[in-house]
C-alpha cells in the first residue's frame, strides 16, 4: 500500500466536512493529574546571552562530569502547566469538540487552579490532589522528574470511598471509549483497572467499548507486573475494541519482559522496533497494538500491519505530551469510525500540531498542520503493509 498525499487529503476532506460531528461522542479517562514544569537546563550564561544544553548526552556528560565533586546546574522553568497523560488526552479529545470526562488527581476537595485550563468541553471528576512533575527538554527528548508520593494510598477501594461512585459508573457506561493512562506512575493502576473491569464494565452488559491504554515507560517495573498488566488489558477485549499505545522505549521494554519470561538471555541484541511489536502484539488478546517512535506509526492488527511516517516538527515549542496528543488524535479517529490509515495519520498531525504550537490543538490547528504537510515532503513517505502470517 502506498503512502500518498492522497491519504492526507482524504484526511483533511474528512476533517473539513465532519468535524462538527465530533460533539456526538463521549469518552472517559484516567486516573491520573499532575502540575508539570516545562524547564530547560542551563549550560552557560553570560548577561542576557543564555546557552541551553541541546542534548540528552551533553546534559548526562555534564551531570557524570561532577561524580566525586558535587555540581549545580541551572533551570529556567518556561511554562507551568496543567500535566498527566489524562489531563492532556483529556484537554485535547475537548478541544476537538468531544465531551470527556477526566477522573483522576486533579485537586481535592476541589480541582487546582492550574486545571481550570481543560477544556470547556472537559468534565472534571477529582478525588485525590496532583503530583508533581519537572520536564526538562532538548532537542532530542526530555527527562522528567516525578514527585509521586500522593499515590501511595491511591487504590480502588480509595477511589469507592472518595467518589461519587454512582456518576463514576454512569460516566463509564455513557462513554463510547474509555481510555486508561499512566500505569506506571500509579502504583495502585492495575488494581483500579481491574476494579473498573469488575464492577462496572462487566455488568454493563455492554460489549462495543472502545478501549485505549497507554502504559508510560515501564523501566521500574518487574517481568511480572509487566507480563500480569498485559494479561489485565487483554481481557478487557470480551467487552470491546482494545488498542495499546506504546512508545518505542516502551515497546522495547515490553519485549524485552515478554522475552525474559520466556526464558530468552537478556544478551540478546534488542530488536527494531517493528519486531518488537511483533513479539507483544502475539503475547496479547487484543484489536491493535499502536507504537509510536519519533518519526512514524506502527499499527499491527489482525489482518495486517500497517507503516507511516511522520512530519517532523523542525522547532517545536514542547514535546511533554507529544505522546498523549498522538493518542488523542488516533482517539478520534476510533470514534468515527475511520480507517486505520486515517487514525494514525490524524494521530501523528494531531501531536505535530502540538508539538509545533506548544497547546492542544483544534480542528483548525490539524486542518492547518495537514495542510503544510501536503506542501512539504509527504509525498516521499512510505507506507508497508504486511499480512498477518508475517508476524507470526
Amino acid at each position: 500500500m502506498a503512502y500518498s498525499v492522497t491519504m492526507l487529503e482524504d484526511l483533511l476532506q474528512t476533517l473539513q466536512s465532519n468535524g462538527k460531528d465530533f460533539a456526538s461522542k463521549q469518552v472517559f479517562v484516567g486516573f491520573d493529574g499532575f502540575i508539570d514544569k516545562i524547564k530547560k537546563a542551563i549550560k552557560q550564561k553570560a548577561g542576557k546571552n543564555t546557552v541551553f544544553f541541546k542534548t540528552l548526552p551533553e546534559f548526562s556528560e555534564r551531570i557524570n562530569s561532577a561524580s566525586g565533586k558535587s555540581g549545580q546546574i541551572e533551570m529556567i522553568t518556561q511554562k507551568v502547566k496543567l500535566g498527566g497523560n489524562a489531563p492532556i488526552f483529556a484537554n485535547t479529545m475537548g478541544k476537538l469538540k468531544v465531551r470527556t470526562i477526566c477522573f483522576g488527581s486533579l485537586g481535592y476537595p476541589k480541582p487546582h487552579s492550574v486545571f481550570t485550563d481543560l477544556n470547556e468541553n472537559c468534565e472534571v471528576m477529582s478525588v485525590l490532589n496532583p503530583g508533581e512533575s519537572d520536564a526538562i527538554e532538548f532537542d532530542d527528548g526530555k527527562m522528567i522528574f516525578s514527585d509521586l508520593s500522593v499515590f501511595e494510598e491511591y487504590d480502588w477501594a480509595y477511589i469507592k470511598k472518595t467518589a461519587d461512585m454512582q456518576r463514576m459508573s454512569d460516566a463509564i457506561r455513557g462513554s463510547h471509549l474509555i481510555a486508561f493512562l499512566d500505569w506506571v506512575n500509579l502504583p495502585h493502576a492495575s488494581d483500579i483497572w481491574k476494579g473498573v473491569l469488575e464492577e462496572i464494565i462487566e455488568p454493563s452488559g455492554k460489549r462495543d467499548f472502545l478501549f485505549f491504554f497507554d502504559l508510560c515507560d515501564p523501566t521500574k517495573k518487574t517481568t511480572s507486573q509487566i507480563k500480569q498488566t498485559l494479561k489485565l488489558i487483554s481481557k478487557f477485549s470480551q467487552f470491546g475494541k482494545v488498542t495499546l499505545g506504546l512508545n518505542e522505549n516502551e515497546a522495547l521494554k515490553l519485549w524485552a519482559a515478554i522475552k525474559s519470561a520466556e526464558g530468552v538471555s537478556k544478551d540478546v541484541a534488542t530488536p527494531p522496533v517493528r519486531e518488537a511489536g511483533a513479539v507483544i502484539y502475539q503475547f496479547m488478546d487484543i484489536d491493535c497494538l499502536l507504537l509510536h517512535p519519533s518519526d512514524r506509526t506502527i499499527a499491527f492488527t489482525k489482518k495486517e500491519v500497517l507503516e507511516l511516517k511522520g512530519n517532523p516538527v523542525v522547532n517545536p515549542k514542547v514535546l511533554t505530551g507529544g505522546g498523549d496528543n498522538l493518542n488523542a488524535g488516533y482517539c478520534q479517529g476510533l470514534l468515527h469510525g475511520l480507517p486505520l490509515s486515517q487514525c494514525l495519520l490524524l494521530g501523528m498531525a494531531t501531536a505535530g500540531a502540538y508539538i509545533e504550537n506548544g497547546y492542544s490543538p483544534g480542528i483548525s490547528d490539524i486542518i492547518d498542520h495537514i495542510e503544510t504537510w501536503i506542501g512539504n515532503d509527504a509525498d516521499s513517505g512510505k507506507a508497508h503493509v504486511t499480512p498477518k502470517t508475517a508476524i507470526a
